[in-house]
């Protein structure tokens, strides 16, 4: 047994002499860059230590507990290896902040006995000075005293009373100072706590240091609790001038760290790329995009400031039915559509939303914006604690479980835009934009909207009008924007303002192949429009065993504006399904039908503060016993 033992010590000898030779330095890093994409960031730190020769663990220290552990990129330069990467939680930190909780919490029980004593001493002299009082009054009417002898117990009262006023005072001071530190410390006990939430993780990453130098490092990691998403102002002034078009990021993130005073860049891309050769898929298609619009166009029109409504689709884009969508905390809660599009009812920015569906991850985000996607990831098994090992050169990325494999670094030609009134760098890949924010910027981790106000163009429209006075009278503005891609557009909510008047909310939405793209702009009540019935020239005629309705309108636009303005005027025939009702007599006073559809439209430029007069007119042909609803 004796023999075994030794042989198993010097066995073990060289692994515990390794261990006892490997030493473990922290290394602080400064947060220098957040790059959001609209689900998810990533964030890059920036460090610098002095090493000595050997190997050794390089800590990381302040990692937000929200990281994705298979994201986690490491460069250093200098004449090192690195050897692995992992992500752990920082135990000792916890600890420490733990005891440092646990000795406020002690400081403010203390201070509360204090009070709690003091408060009472306080009672016993407020009582001792209504004893007085009472003492005085009883006296008075009950007692005959000699002259000296009332002067006597006068001043004893006054004294004794005085004395009993300035305990009282006294001791509120007392009460006021223990309160004023108890709130200091509950004030410390908060920060103790938050800082109890954040920064519980760490990157240790064992190196073999080549020879003594200053290392620069830098660490990329991605986190999850983070977006942005554009809104928009559209701004027109009137119909002769440029289309003023704002872009706006909302940015949020509750990933567990404050990112403080760093360069924010916003993304559009996706950062879930992986390092695996891409596997092509089945591409299924269908009339998702109209789905889309006629679904936007359905529930922008009136629609609620609290109505959060929006899509949910896997990870390939195809739409999934039945996933639940619930509000938690209440008792909202609905599923999505055949086409995967939901609507649920919330209270405004707060609230929070959980979305699943069997066989998916399930996906939290918080309320706040009126239209939000989801895309769900294929539900896998937890990733535990990730370990990379490679063995490459000095400065490459080690992630993923490959060695020596440059991880992620894309290059682009970054192209300079014009912005107010933020200075942005707008840089174009073949499918994902980025803005670069070039002011520094805070987010804190309160999932609170930070709006960014990124890009302002001015954008050479045609204006054109269109009514349909049968459906409603009224003219409804529209923009025309030629070569719209040029203006790399996210869809997104937008505020509608024409002639400085705030119309109320639309969506702007892309889901067009046309080099044109029209945005609705409301009503202009500078425009009125009337269609009137003209009996004179309508009735009815009985022949025989058929009855012949005759119809006839004037439709009236009158332009209120200063200027002349283009519009489209639409109305239509009736189209008979039955062989006996037959529509003839068909006059349209210079507009162009369709034959398949019947549908009528005039095109008219119509100058300033001048009308315009359209007539329809048509017969319809039918048997006099039955009943025909026309118009």
């Amino acid at each position: 047994m004796k023999t075994a033992a030794a042989i198993l010590v010097v066995l073990l000898s060289p692994f515990l002499l390794l261990s006892q030779q490997i030493k473990r330095t922290t290394v602080d890093t400064k947060m220098e860059q957040v790059t959001v994409f609209t689900k998810g960031a990533q964030v890059k730190r920036t460090g610098k230590q002095s090493l000595v020769a050997g190997k050794q663990e390089i800590i990381f220290t302040g990692i937000s507990t929200d990281i994705e552990k298979q994201s986690v990129q490491v460069k250093a330069d200098g004449k090192l290896i690195i050897l692995s990467v992992r992500v752990q939680r920082d135990y000792l930190k916890e600890q420490e902040v733990r005891e440092e909780i646990k000795q406020l919490q002690e400081r403010v029980s203390t201070l509360n006995d204090k009070i709690s004593i003091t408060a009472k001493t306080l009672d016993v002299f407020k009582q001792e000075e209504s004893m007085l009082i009472k003492n005085q009054q009883i006296a008075g009417s009950t007692v005959t005293l000699k002259p000296e002898e009332l002067r006597q117990a006068l001043d004893f009262q006054r004294q004794r009373l005085t004395e009993v006023l300035k305990q009282q005072l006294a001791l509120q001071k007392e009460i006021e100072e223990l309160n004023k530190e108890r709130n200091k410390l509950n004030n410390q006990l908060a920060e103790m706590n938050r800082k109890f939430d954040l920064s519980t993780n760490e990157i240790v990453v064992l190196t073999d240091v080549k020879e003594t130098a200053t290392v620069p490092f830098e660490i990329t990691y991605l986190v999850q609790k983070a977006g942005w998403y554009p809104t928009y102002n559209i701004r027109v002034k009137d119909v002769v001038s440029n289309l003023q078009l704002e872009m706006n990021a909302n940015v949020y993130q509750t990933s567990g760290e404050n990112w403080n005073n760093i360069k924010l860049v916003l993304s559009t891309g996706n950062p879930n790329e992986n390092n695996s050769k891409p596997l092509i898929n089945p591409w299924f298609i269908s009339y998702a995009d109209a789905q889309m619009s006629n679904y936007m166009k359905q529930w922008y029109i009136g629609g609620s400031d609290q109505m959060l409504m929006g899509r949910v689709t896997d990870d390939k884009g195809v739409p999934l039915p039945n996933a639940s969508v619930v509000v938690k905390g209440t008792n909202q809660a609905v599923i999505t559509d055949a086409n995967g599009f939901y609507r649920v009812k919330t209270n405004g920015v707060g609230q929070t939303l959980a979305i699943s569906s069997v066989g998916y991850e399930s996906y939290e985000f918080a309320a706040g914006r009126s239209f939000v996607n989801v895309s769900l990831k294929p539900a896998m098994n937890n990733l535990q604690e990730v370990v990379v090992v490679g063995y490459g050169s000095t400065d490459g990325y080690l992630a993923g479980s490959a060695p020596g494999v440059q991880i992620r670094g894309t290059s682009s030609v970054k192209k300079e835009t014009k912005s107010m009134p933020l200075q942005v760098i707008t840089t174009f890949q073949p499918i994902t934009a980025q803005y670069e924010i070039q002011e520094v910027a805070t987010v804190n981790n309160d999932g609170k909207i930070n709006t960014i106000s990124i890009n302002e163009k001015s954008i050479e429209a045609y204006y054109e009008y269109y009514t349909a006075p049968k459906l409603d009278e009224a003219a409804y503005l529209t923009a025309k924007l030629i070569n719209w891609q040029e203006l790399n557009l996210i869809p997104g909510e937008t505020n509608l303002f024409f002639e400085g008047t705030f119309l109320g909310k639309s969506y702007l939405d892309l889901s067009t192949d046309s080099d044109t793209l029209s945005l609705s702009l409301g009503v202009d009540k500078g425009i009125t429009v009337k269609r009137t019935l003209l009996k004179e020239f309508s009735n009815k005629k009985f022949l025989g065993s058929n009855r012949t309705d005759n119809k006839q309108y004037e439709i009236v636009i009158r332009n209120n504006k200063n200027v002349p303005v283009n519009m489209i005027v639409e109305d239509q025939f009736p189209i008979s399904t039955l062989k006996e009702i037959e529509v003839d007599d068909l006059k349209y006073d210079g507009g162009k039908l369709n034959d398949e559809t019947k549908i009528v439209t005039w095109t008219h430029r119509i100058d300033a503060k001048q009308l315009k007069k359209m007539e329809l007119k048509y017969s319809v042909k039918y048997p006099k016993e039955k009943k025909l609803q026309l118009d």
